[in-house]
């Protein structure tokens, strides 16, 4: 047996970080490899991990990342397991404006926290972070003898994946997916808004694999100071095919 453990476990959870308040609700896993001479998990007590770090007033937890390790740590004085791993998954809200009317809005994207220990290794941590683009096909544009394209909705997906004194932090990797597409998307938008950004797309036009690749390059070079592993993922919603494309890549910030 690889693994076992709990699945679809919900919970609130608060963070404070930078003098800011974050609430999040996120969906826990958490599983442990069973040693040999048990024939089954104690169920509760990985349960019991999760909550009792949680819901640990003396303690305001920071990130994430570190409560993380903190779970996994406590799991290990109840539940012996030479290697576990933990992935919180929730909804994470940024505040921004409007490109034209300048109007504050919270837009939300989606994000993983996987965590792994294992004996004599170290500590490993995931970040992955879900946010909602678009491209505008550059080769209809060019052939077509008005300049018309088709564009379409596009989901991309950024991963960092390190120790946690490397790990960069929720919003730094949202702005990097945030320009790393043909124009930014927005939950709101005004008349004006709404020309500003599509005069973005067409003046930026970008392939699924323009993405990918600006996704990947923009993270190197931001977090270039830190020990990171990082994977893109972009898929496009076709709009004028009945199929969808995609895009995969992955580089180091290290040598």
């Amino acid at each position: 047996m690889d693994y076992v453990g709990i699945t679809n476990f919900k919970t609130l959870l608060v963070i404070t970080r930078n003098e800011k308040t974050f609430h999040l609700t996120p969906v826990i896993e958490a599983t442990i490899n069973l040693p040999a001479d048990m024939k089954g998990a104690h169920m509760s007590r990985i349960s019991e991990s999760v909550i009792e770090i949680i819901n640990d007033e003396r303690n305001a937890h920071n990130s994430v990342e570190e409560l993380s390790l903190q779970v996994l740590k406590k799991l290990k004085e109840k539940h012996p397991y030479t290697n576990a791993h933990l992935s919180l998954n929730f909804d994470f809200f940024y505040e921004t404006k409007t490109p034209v009317s300048k109007k504050k809005t919270f837009e939300v994207t989606n994000i993983t926290v996987k965590t792994w220990v294992e004996d004599r290794k170290e500590d490993q941590i995931e970040i992955s972070i879900e946010y909602i683009g678009n491209t505008v096909c550059p080769h209809a544009m060019e052939n077509h003898p008005k300049k018309r394209t088709h564009i379409q909705r596009a989901l991309g997906k950024l991963s960092a994946r390190g120790q946690i004194e490397h790990l960069p932090s929720f919003e730094s990797m949202v702005e990097v997916l945030r320009k790393s597409f043909s124009a930014e998307t927005y939950s709101i938008l005004k008349t004006d808004d709404e020309q500003s950004v599509i005069d973005c797309m067409y003046e930026n036009p970008m392939f699924v694999e323009d993405v990918c690749r600006s996704m990947l390059a923009k993270a190197k070079e931001k977090f270039k100071d830190k020990k990171l592993d990082l994977e893109a993922i972009v898929k496009s919603l076709e709009s004028i095919h009945k199929h969808d494309v995609i895009a995969k890549g992955s580089t180091k910030t290290y040598d």
